[in-house]
């Protein structure tokens, strides 16, 4: 059974729940756990640049193509463009980039990762954190700017950022033409995001919700009031999490290399958590950030200074 889509702004439509893949670093890995979620009904695949392993993914569909398990059109790919790739003109070939590594001529949706312009060249991550590893000039509209450039080009359908905070998406929507349809942020019981969330919903800007459950170890997941629910509803505390974000009407993009995970994460649909369960999940919130990417905290578009 598919996973069923949010219908964004801009007409096109996103699957509700994708596969992450931060972290996955192997071409049998990848191969493997691509063809499970494809088998169990998954149709949205979640990468970027910086995570090192578009060209795997890439390699993964180009199997499952050849062998007529997938068409281009069936799947969703999201990929985001690094810091370094901040300059207008730059955009399009940090896409140009993404796409070559994937095999494909096309995104389904892109997003600008970060905020922050990182100075152009080879290191992802620039080691002077004195701030010379930044390009200061560079802001928020000048990125937007080359991602309509890209759009433009019709290297992809849909165009959004990721990890921005209220007063750049307020920037972006007055100085640009063509709008966000998405803005992926960290969100989980710890970090609940409402009034960012609330923010976009109110200018139609979808929002995806990286982290779901945190991530590996957390306590998240031994929450006592999360595990009452979860043997209510006879499910796992994932899943729990995972609904109460669905029910916000937030897709979610958790991050798995297991099957048996793969197909938990997909069974969301045949319970639904009360308005008071809702409720009790919010009053988890910690503002508790597992990503701050602190290394640029001196960046003047750092995203986490303000409340959202």
């Amino acid at each position: 059974e598919r996973v069923p889509n949010i219908r964004l702004t801009d007409g096109m439509r996103i699957p509700i729940i994708g596969l992450g893949t931060y972290n996955i670093r192997e071409q049998n890995v990848m191969d493997q756990v691509i063809e499970d979620a494809i088998d169990v009904g998954y149709r949205h695949i979640d990468t970027a640049y910086e995570y090192n392993n578009e060209n795997l993914i890439g390699k993964s569909l180009r199997k499952l193509m050849d062998r007529q398990k997938i068409e281009r059109n069936d799947i969703f790919v999201t990929s985001k463009v690094w810091n370094t790739f901040h300059r207008r003109r730059k955009v399009v070939e940090g896409m140009r980039l993404s796409l070559k590594n994937l095999g494909l001529d096309y995104l389904d949706l892109a997003l600008v990762h970060w905020p922050m312009a990182y100075k152009e060249g080879t290191e992802n991550h620039p080691k002077h954190a004195n701030g010379s590893s930044f390009d200061m000039n560079i802001t928020v509209v000048e990125t937007w700017r080359g991602m309509e450039d890209a759009y433009k080009l019709g290297l992809v359908k849909s165009i959004g950022v990721s990890n921005f905070n209220s007063e750049q998406l307020t920037r972006v929507l007055k100085e640009t033409h063509i709008k966000p349809v998405v803005n992926q942020i960290e969100c989980n019981p710890y970090i609940t995001q409402e009034k960012l969330v609330n923010f976009c919903k109110n200018r139609g800007i979808d929002v995806v919700a990286y982290s779901p459950i945190g991530r590996g170890d957390n306590e998240l997941l031994t929450e006592p009031m999360l595990m009452e629910m979860a043997n209510k509803y006879k499910k796992s505390v994932a899943q729990v999490i995972m609904r109460w974000l669905l029910q916000r009407g937030i897709a979610v993009i958790p991050k798995t290399t297991r099957k048996e995970r793969l197909i938990e994460n997909k069974c969301l649909f045949d319970f639904k958590l009360t308005k008071q369960e809702m409720r009790r999940i919010f009053r988890l919130n910690k503002n508790k950030r597992i990503i701050a990417l602190s290394e640029a905290v001196n960046n003047r578009e750092y995203p986490f200074l303000i409340p959202f």
